[in-house]
C-alpha cells in the first residue's frame, strides 16, 4: 500500500504491486476512513495508526453483511518465521525496534533500524547474541547474519508470516475452578470448544493457568498469532483483579502482557466482579475489554457468553455491536432487574479501547 496525505485528504494505492487498486479518503486525528475500488468490488473502511510501524481497521464491501479485518505493518514491524523461531519485530519509531521471541518468552531484541538495514542484541533471555537484517524491496524478506556468544557466525533469513483471510482464534486461558478434592471438575473452555468446533474459520485453543506467570506467559502467546483473536480469561475474580490460588493477579499487568497483540479483538473477563471497582483500569487498555460487575452466576454467565462470542464469530459483528446487541438479546446479562426471574442481573459491561473503540455499555 502506498498513501500521499494533503491536508486532511489522503489518496493511495493498494495490491500486490502496489498500485494496482485505488483508496483514497480522509484523516481525522490518527484514524483514515476511506473507500476503495476493486475491479469486483468497492467498499469503505477505517484504519487506526498504533505506532509508527502499524494500523488495525476494517474494510467492508458493499452489500456485505460484515466487516473483516484489514491490518498492515511497514518496514520490518510484524510477525517473522526466520532460523531463530517466529520473531515478532516493533517499530516503536521510525528508527527504534524492539523484538521478541516465541521459544523463549523472556527474551528481549533492541534494534535500529536505518534504510533497510536492522542492527539487534539479545539484552534478554536464555541466550545471547547480536544480528543483521536487511529487508528486501517487497518487505516480504529478510537476510544477514546471527552471531551467539560461544558460536561462530552463521546466516540468519526470515519470511514475512502473513494472516489468513477470514480466520479468527478464540483463545481460552482458564483457571481451575476446583477448590477441594470433592469439588466435580468441570471447565468452560472445554463447552466452548464444542460448540465453536463447528465454525470453520474459527481456531480454538484452551489452555490452563495456575499463578501469574503461567496466565502471562500464555498471554505473550497472542503475539505470534498472525490473525485477529478474541481472548476469553476464565476463573474465579475479585475487584481489583483474577485470583487464583490466593494470588490477586491485576488487570494493568494483563494488559501489559498483550500490549504488542495487534490480532486482539476483544479480552473478556469471564469471571466474577472484575469489573465492578476497575472502570479507570479497563477502559485504559489498548483494545476492547468486557466483563461483569456481579458475582455472575455460572449458567447465567454460559448464556451470555455463549451469544456474546457467537455475534462475533459466527455472526461477524465487532465486539462493540455484539455488547450493544446482547444486553437486548439475554436481558439477565445487563443491569436491570427480571421481575420473577431466579437470576439477578449480571451487571456485563464493555469498555471501548482508547485507540477508537465505541464507548462503554452496561
Amino acid at each position: 500500500m502506498i498513501l500521499a496525505q494533503d491536508g486532511n485528504r489522503v489518496r493511495g494505492t493498494y495490491g500486490p504491486d502496489g498500485t494496482s487498486h485505488p483508496v483514497e479518503g480522509t484523516v481525522t486525528a490518527d484514524e483514515f476512513t476511506f473507500r476503495y475500488t476493486e475491479p469486483h468490488e468497492t467498499g469503505t473502511g477505517r484504519f487506526k495508526l498504533r505506532r509508527h510501524g502499524c494500523f488495525t481497521g476494517e474494510y467492508q464491501a458493499a452489500g456485505g453483511l460484515r466487516a473483516f479485518p484489514w491490518q498492515g505493518w511497514r518496514d520490518c514491524d510484524g510477525l517473522w518465521d526466520t532460523h531463530l523461531g517466529r520473531l515478532r519485530f516493533v517499530h516503536e519509531t521510525a528508527d527504534r525496534v524492539v523484538g521478541f521471541a516465541e521459544s523463549d518468552a523472556m527474551a528481549r531484541l533492541e534494534g535500529r533500524f536505518e534504510g533497510r538495514r536492522l542492527t539487534f542484541t539479545l539484552v534478554a533471555g536464555s541466550y545471547s547474541g547480536r544480528g543483521v537484517l536487511e529487508l528486501d524491496a517487497s518487505g516480504y524478506t529478510l537476510n544477514g547474519e546471527w552471531l551467539e556468544q560461544g558460536q561462530p557466525l552463521r546466516a540468519l533469513g526470515g519470511q514475512r508470516i502473513v494472516s489468513r483471510p477470514g480466520l479468527i482464534w478464540l483463545v481460552v486461558l482458564e483457571a481451575y475452578w476446583q477448590r477441594a478434592l470433592d469439588d466435580n471438575e468441570f471447565a468452560f473452555g472445554h463447552m466452548l470448544k464444542e460448540f465453536f468446533a463447528r465454525v470453520p474459520r474459527v481456531q480454538i485453543r484452551h489452555r490452563y493457568y495456575h499463578d501469574e506467570a503461567s496466565l502471562l506467559r500464555w498471554c505473550r502467546q497472542l503475539l505470534y498469532l498472525p490473525e485477529p483473536a478474541v481472548l476469553v480469561l476464565a476463573g474465579h475474580g475479585e475487584t481489583n483483579g483474577l485470583t487464583v490460588n490466593g494470588q490477586i493477579i491485576a488487570p494493568g499487568l494483563i494488559f501489559d502482557s498483550l500490549r504488542y497483540a495487534d490480532g486482539l479483538q476483544l479480552l473478556h473477563f469471564s469471571s466474577c466482579l472484575v469489573a465492578q471497582d476497575s472502570e479507570r483500569a479497563l477502559s485504559a487498555a489498548p483494545f476492547p475489554v468486557s466483563g461483569y460487575k456481579t458475582s455472575v452466576d455460572w449458567a447465567q454467565s454460559a448464556i451470555t457468553e455463549f451469544v456474546y462470542y457467537d455475534l462475533i464469530l459466527e455472526k461477524g459483528l465487532s465486539p462493540a455491536a455484539a455488547a450493544q446487541q446482547l444486553v437486548s438479546l439475554v436481558r439477565f446479562a445487563g443491569a436491570d432487574e427480571i421481575p420473577g426471574s431466579p437470576y439477578r442481573p449480571a451487571g456485563f459491561c464493555f469498555f471501548g479501547s482508547n485507540n477508537g473503540a465505541p464507548p462503554k455499555v452496561g
